[in-house]
């Protein structure tokens, strides 16, 4: 793939330079993402990765989920710049007028246009939320900037690959779950982690979908939420 930069979500926001991937064929984009399916795509292999305007479209429980998944396709140390909504900003606009017009024209921005499936967002961000989430998926926030007094831009540079434990093919289960729960919680694992994810090897369950969930547990949020002292 000689692209080297990756438009991810780019709707009609189509750029030179980027592979332009979406997920809605309409905007027809040079890749077209099915059912989050993202296996077309090389791992470690962009540099940089644009998502504007993309998270709020992803369920909040998915938010941490594309994160990493970002980070595979991404070398290291390559740029992240993803832009989407801040809530307070958002709530500050619908303060400062109380018109039918305004306050209609920001809570659509807050829950988008919803006039086809593409179009509802489903989440939204302040300033410390989606720091953690950023840092979880082991991105290094190097500027932000509000756009439009409501867009939070944020760029970002990946300092820790998520998945690296998964190149370590001399460990068994025992190890990697237990590696796998210092990287994501700081801490040896526990009975119930050890039944659940042991269980899941055992019947075959491939070591990164594993891996993933336990990246993707609430806990690892609230662990890199107390590194950040937020």
């Amino acid at each position: 793939m000689n692209f080297l930069k990756l438009n991810y979500g780019c709707g009609f926001d189509k750029r030179a330079g980027y592979l332009n991937v979406d997920s809605d064929p309409l905007c027809e984009p040079d890749t077209l993402i099915k059912d989050g399916d993202l296996s077309e795509l090389p791992k470690l292999h962009f540099s940089e990765l644009l998502a504007k305007d993309v998270l709020e479209h992803i369920p909040r429980a998915k938010t941490l989920d594309v994160l990493l998944d970002f980070s595979s396709l991404l070398k290291e140390k390559a740029l992240l710049v993803v832009q989407t909504s801040s809530v307070l900003h958002i709530a500050e606009k619908l303060k400062e007028n109380s018109s039918f017009a305004s306050q209609y024209g920001w809570t659509i921005c807050l829950f988008g246009n919803q006039v086809h499936a593409g179009d509802y967002h489903y989440t939204g961000f302040t300033d410390t939320t989606l720091t953690v989430y950023l840092a979880a998926a082991g991105f290094e926030i190097v500027q932000k900037e509000l756009v439009e007094d409501w867009c939070l831009r944020y760029e970002c540079r990946k300092n820790f690959a998520w998945d690296n434990l998964l190149l370590d093919g001399n460990l068994d289960n025992a190890e990697f779950l237990n590696k796998a729960y210092q990287n994501s919680f700081n801490r040896d694992i526990d009975e119930t982690g050890i039944i659940h994810f042991g269980g899941m090897l055992q019947k075959g369950v491939d070591r990164r979908e594993v891996l993933k969930q336990i990246f993707t547990a609430p806990e690892h949020l609230y662990v890199t939420a107390s590194i950040l002292g937020v």
